[in-house]
């Protein structure tokens, strides 16, 4: 029998995974109708009619590669039909309704201008009063007030109904936040002002959720009346309950850059320090043999409401299961493998909700744990020491690599820094938790029973404080972390594919899989540098609604152009793609700028030459008082916001090849601006409507 530790044997659930996961792809990139997903279906249920034929053992045993094929066939059609159900857009009914009712989903969120909330549309009304059933979720942003801010879960409001589609991000290699939205079951959006919405009542779907949600808001103002320094009330706030929220920007930052950022999250890590403390103070149960096997239960359901009470985010929800696996295996007295309940627990959170694999915390979290279970044991060579120091600064070494094995890939791909200091603080940080958890649940007790606690709070807040410190100092040592690092998706998926065909080569001590690893890594590589091309050229007008931003760049420079004036810590739209092409260093022109010139073209704002073509960028200049005595050739004429002329007034200076409006310039100007394009027979790009302009030009 395999030995392997990814074997169908030792893990079974990897049978049901792997085509769920296929399915749930293959419907999200070809968006297939869902009678065209149950093909597979029906190919899988013809294999097994020949399968459970009345053959002889033996001849069944012989076809167990039939059973198995047509099983992956039943689960990968099963992916993609439940993927495809879960994203089917909503139908308004027809008719005009004006107003619609809606249960808040989650508690409202402060944003820099309004608050957000998730809610679920129950119904729409028309001006009769007559009402429709209708269930969509959208996402709404309300005018700051205190109304708003008391918004939470099981509230119902009604409001004046004229939701927008959430507009894709047409600029390269930038954040989709239309496409995050999507997989929250989220297309599209509305603000309202506070005369446009109304409270109604409260009616929650889940009076367990709401119950939690009620004890998560108590446990949060008891945390923040605790006289803790405002930092550590916050850092405490993210770690027992996961509200991170309002926690600083920079702080987070730090925590990000030295490997630290999974403390802030509920997680598999929490779970792994509160599941002991809650097995422990269960111990009088084991003292009783007849309560002795109630003690994994009762742990597990207050681990539960844990979760529950945390939010439910993917990783606390991937440790409860994992926990509801090993500890019912105690119960029943049974042997239970550890990845393969990972493995379970991947499945029936993907059959729940498919888009959980789309979830950046889904992604971290089960990769990160499967590095740990596979790799763990040959890392930690410490771990036989007689010496207790030892073995425990082994076992936190240990744990710390396999999860940055995991983990590190795809925090590099969404957040584009790598941690090289992440040991030095996982080692400083990781024992302090399960003190700061005892001690916080211990201060929250003493609290609620009005019992003197400044002692323990001055304990707790200065571990908090010590932790945010040493998160500090390592940021600020040279060599911490890199930034700007940029991993493409191809190179992703070659690490991970690499990494299970060389743990499968390394634990067979396969030769057959050591050359398929070998052979796969150097056709990756060889298409890689035949597909290669080299950066060119390029023309871009971004697509941003705060200005107009206009990018020259090739191989050895890049230059920006801004309509208006970039105030102070105002981040440049585009940052994703100069990072992809190496572009971190780049000058910016904008109104009162110097001039510059080298061998392909000049600037002179808010004219420039660029590899011999003209552009010019419109902003408050006079152009109507301008006068010269031949028109000039301009290849592109970008307008901003600033620009208050006409069409006509530019046409008397120049001879425009086309134009291009700019994402700042009001829908109605632009509107008024193509008709007068239209009217002269020139060209015109409105990147609010049309997306981002690219340009390539020959170097």
């Amino acid at each position: 029998m395999n030995s392997s530790s990814l074997s169908a044997a030792r893990t079974p659930f990897i049978r049901l995974l792997v085509p769920l996961l296929a399915g749930i792809l293959y419907q999200e990139f070809l968006c297939l109708p869902i009678w065209g997903n149950l093909i597979p279906a029906l190919c899988g249920l013809v294999l097994w009619s020949s399968f459970i034929k009345r053959d002889s053992i033996e001849e069944q045993y012989h076809k167990r590669s039939i059973f198995g094929v047509g099983l992956f066939l039943i689960v990968f059609s099963i992916g993609a039909i439940l993927h495809g159900t879960q994203n089917r857009i909503s139908q308004q009914p027809s008719g005009f309704y004006p107003i619609a009712i809606a249960h808040v989903n989650d508690k409202a969120i402060e944003k820099k201008n309004s608050y957000y909330c998730p809610v679920t549309i129950t119904a729409l009304s028309d001006t009769n009063g007559s009402i429709v059933k209708h269930k969509e979720k959208i996402a709404l942003y309300f005018e700051k007030g205190i109304q708003a801010r008391r918004l939470e879960y099981g509230n119902i409001i009604g409001f004046e109904f004229r939701p927008k589609a959430i507009p894709s991000n047409t600029n390269p290699y930038a954040f989709d936040f239309a496409s995050f939205m999507k997989h929250k079951g989220i297309s599209r959006s509305q603000y309202l002002t506070g005369k446009q919405w109304k409270y109604i009542g409260e009616k929650p779907k889940s009076n367990l959720r709401k119950a939690t949600s009620d004890l998560q808001k108590h446990l949060s103002d008891q945390l923040q009346s605790c006289n803790l320094s405002k930092n550590s009330t916050l850092l405490l706030r993210a770690l027992l309950l996961g509200e991170r929220q309002e926690f600083p920007q920079d702080l987070r930052s730090y925590f990000s850059a030295t490997g630290l950022s999974h403390v802030l999250a509920v997680s598999g890590l929490h779970m792994g320090v509160v599941a002991p403390l809650i097995y422990f103070l269960f111990f009088p149960l084991s003292l009783f043999k007849s309560c002795r096997k109630l003690r994994p239960l009762f742990t597990l359901f207050v681990l539960w409401i844990y979760a529950y009470i945390t939010g439910l985010s993917p990783s606390a929800v991937r440790a409860c299961i994992m926990a509801s696996f090993l500890l019912t295996a105690e119960f029943l007295d049974r042997r239970n493998s550890s990845l393969n309940a990972l493995f379970a627990a991947a499945f029936f959170m993907l059959s729940y909700d498919t888009n959980l694999i789309f979830d950046v915390g889904f992604q971290m979290s089960f990769s990160a744990v499967t590095a740990i279970l596979l790799f763990y044991t040959k890392l930690n060579i410490g771990g036989n020491s007689p010496y207790f120091v030892v073995r425990w600064l082994s076992s936190c070494v240990a744990v710390s690599i396999a999860a940055q094995i995991g983990a590190l890939p795809i925090a590099v791909y969404y957040f584009h820094t790598i941690p090289l200091l992440f040991l030095i603080g996982n080692i400083f940080v990781l024992p302090l938790l399960p003190v700061v958890f005892g001690l916080s649940f211990l201060l929250l007790l003493l609290s609620a029973l009005h019992i003197p606690y400044d002692w323990l709070g001055n304990t707790v807040d200065f571990l908090l404080q010590y932790i945010q410190q040493i998160s500090l100092h390592i940021y600020k040592l040279p060599w911490s972390h890199i930034e700007s690092v940029w991993l493409e998706t191809r190179y992703l998926w070659l690490y991970f594919i690499c990494g299970i065909l060389s743990y499968i080569t390394v634990k067979n001590r396969s030769k057959k899989t050591l050359w398929l690893t070998l052979g796969f890594c150097i056709g990756f590589l060889i298409f890689d540098l035949c597909t290669y091309k080299s950066p060119q050229p390029e023309i871009i007008v971004y697509d941003s609604k705060k200005s107009t931003v206009v990018q020259l760049s090739d191989k050895a420079r890049c230059y920006i152009l801004l309509s208006d004036t970039l105030t102070s810590g105002q981040r440049v739209v585009g940052e994703e793609y100069r990072m992809k092409n190496g572009k971190t260093q780049y000058e910016i022109f904008q109104h009162g700028s110097p001039g510059t010139k080298d061998n392909t073209g000049f600037i002179d704002y808010p004219f420039a030459q660029f590899y011999g073509k003209r552009l010019v960028l419109l902003g408050k200049q006079e152009w109507d008082k301008l006068s010269i005595g031949k028109k000039l050739t301009i290849d592109y004429v970008i307008i901003g916001k600033m620009f208050n002329g006409r069409i006509e007034d530019i046409l008397k200076l120049f001879s425009v090849r086309q134009f291009i409006i700019g994402p700042d310039v009001h829908p109605r100007r632009a509107t008024k601006l193509q008709n007068d394009c239209f009217e002269n027979s020139i060209p015109c790009h409105d990147i609010r409507t049309q997306g981002a302009w690219i340009h390539t030009l020959d170097p």
